[in-house]
């Protein structure tokens, strides 16, 4: 977190390109959406007839949007028979309550959710529609992690060195389990450890040697068809060209059959001829005596 995020005192600013009037409209937000909604299989409907109709009232893209009859039919396809893009719900062996915080990392969360909801509840906001949606989603999200807080202090919610833990929280689990058991599965060393960061950053680590290794699994797969079809394409060129041989000395034997054929019957013919010269001969020379 201190590495990506850090902890420096940030001054307000906004992006060049919507001072400079780059961006058609302004750079207001037209709609917010929400994602939990759209996946929800009892709001989704909804959301995406709220997306729809935002894009339907846009002048330049409207004339494009398809049939309102239509909308439910995609929602369904998309998200209940989960067509299309995967989505958290496609992960194998995955729930998203499988990922459990620690309580300094939600009390954490409940500050900044705090801070958000009162910012855009403020005069300077509450007469957008986009801000008091955005309040709406946050409140949901805020009593969705007041419940879980409320069960990781009760203990409901049990948590193991693989949950997502603050220093505080990492150290208290490498105390018990070293009372409990004399040793420790939970790596820390130190109040001022960044532990988090070297957990995400063997994440990190994990998820890019796996992307390698994907990509040479691919590299090495299509390498092999390609060499495959590089045999098969040269077998079928020597088949192909065994045939053409074939053919060609068949041609040439026939030439050369027919040819001595012809040969023959010129042979014959002359001799035909030679024959019947000597014989007529004596009889013209008796007309001419």
């Amino acid at each position: 977190y201190d590495r990506v995020v850090g902890d420096q005192v940030v001054t307000p600013s906004y992006d060049p390109h919507c001072t400079n009037g780059d961006v058609s409209g302004g750079c207001k937000p037209i709609a917010v959406v929400s994602a939990e909604k759209l996946r929800d299989f009892d709001e989704g409907p909804e959301e995406t007839a709220f997306i729809a109709n935002i894009l339907k009232n846009d002048d330049r893209i409207g004339q494009y949007v398809i049939a309102p009859e239509a909308w439910n039919c995609i929602w369904k396809e998309l998200i209940q028979r989960g067509k299309g893009l995967r989505t958290v719900y496609q992960r194998p062996g995955f729930v998203e309550d499988d990922y459990n915080f620690s309580r300094e990392m939600l009390e954490e969360m409940m500050k900044e959710l705090n801070r958000l909801i009162d910012k855009y509840s403020g005069s300077a906001w509450n007469s957008k529609p986009t801000a008091n949606r955005i309040v709406a989603l946050l409140k949901v999200h805020r009593t969705q992690i007041k419940k879980e807080l409320g069960d990781v202090i009760s203990g409901r919610r049990k948590l193991t060195s693989k949950d997502f833990l603050g220093p505080e929280e990492r150290r208290r689990l490498q105390v018990k389990e070293e009372e409990e058991t004399g040793n420790s599965t939970v790596s820390w060393k130190g109040k001022n450890n960044k532990d988090s960061v070297e957990y995400f950053n063997d994440l990190e680590h994990k998820a890019r040697a796996e992307k390698r290794k994907k990509r040479r699994d691919a590299r090495v797969k299509k390498r092999v068809e390609e060499r495959r079809e590089a045999r098969k394409l040269e077998q079928n060129r020597t088949r192909v060209e065994g045939d053409a041989s074939r053919v060609k000395d068949g041609e040439t034997r026939a030439l050369v059959a027919n040819k001595t054929k012809v040969e023959g019957g010129v042979r014959r013919l002359k001799d035909d001829g030679t024959r019947k010269t000597d014989v007529d001969m004596p009889k013209r020379k008796r007309m001419t005596e």
